[in-house]
């Protein structure tokens, strides 16, 4: 997959997981597996992760790449983004993600955009619990007009 505009941002839901997706250490772990699938990174990853009741969400940065994955437990979802200005096996990448998280069906969308998590941590925080926001409301059924 070619880089578009400032780098490529890829985003995967994942629909019927049965993964842990409470389990905050094993998230995070598979969080740093998908991110090994980008390729080598150099310098320690940024990271910030935040438990809630209903799920996990995670965040790695690179200097030029990052990784944000978010579970829903109670509605066995999750969803992870990626932006890099590297190419990327979109096939390899999401046979990892299936695999690691046993889901059943798979969702992407790819874009371009310039906004990359930040590498300091407070930042990153922020960043990461607005993306879980948006990314809660819109894989919420429940706001489908019928």
């Amino acid at each position: 997959m070619d880089p578009l505009g400032f780098g490529t941002h890829m985003t995967v839901d994942g629909f019927g997981a049965s993964a842990p997706l409470l389990d905050e250490p094993w998230v995070i772990g598979a969080a740093y597996d998908l991110l090994r699938t980008l390729g080598p990174g150099g310098a320690e990853p940024v990271k910030v992760s935040y438990w809630f009741p209903d799920g996990v969400s995670v965040g790695l940065a690179r200097p030029e790449s990052h990784l944000t994955l978010h579970t829903f437990a109670g509605r066995r979802l999750v969803c992870v983004g990626i932006f890099t200005p590297q190419l990327v096996s979109v096939q390899g990448f999401s046979s990892v993600f299936q695999g690691r998280f046993e889901i059943g069906r798979l969702e992407g969308h790819l874009g371009s955009r310039s906004v990359a998590l930040p590498q300091d941590e407070g930042s990153a925080l922020k960043y990461l619990l607005g993306e879980r926001n948006y990314t809660d409301v819109r894989l919420d059924d429940s706001l489908m007009v019928a």
